[in-house]
């Protein structure tokens, strides 16, 4: 499958470390040991439960999202004295 890009979109060759100047760009290219990435968009996300941030790849920010809101439920729990198995 050929790779098709948008000239009307920003692009960036950065593959780490991004910041607020690159939220809206997309990923050319990214490689990963899970697999390839095709114009991934970048994204700034929080957690409304304690405000920790996240900038960088979409597939990365749902990661950081479902992880806190794991965290966070867990924590709840616990605080409740509820017995669901996990264990600290």
């Amino acid at each position: 499958m050929e790779q098709t890009i948008d000239e009307n979109d920003d692009f960036t060759e950065k593959q780490q470390d991004w910041d607020e100047s690159d939220v809206g760009k997309r990923i050319i290219k990214r490689v990963t040991i899970n697999g390839t990435y095709l114009n991934e968009l970048i994204v700034q996300v929080f957690c409304r439960f304690c405000g920790a941030e996240f900038i960088g790849p979409s597939r990365e920010a749902g990661g950081f999202l479902g992880g806190h809101e794991c965290l966070h439920s867990w924590e709840i729990a616990q605080e409740m004295n509820r017995e669901d198995g996990l264990t600290e």
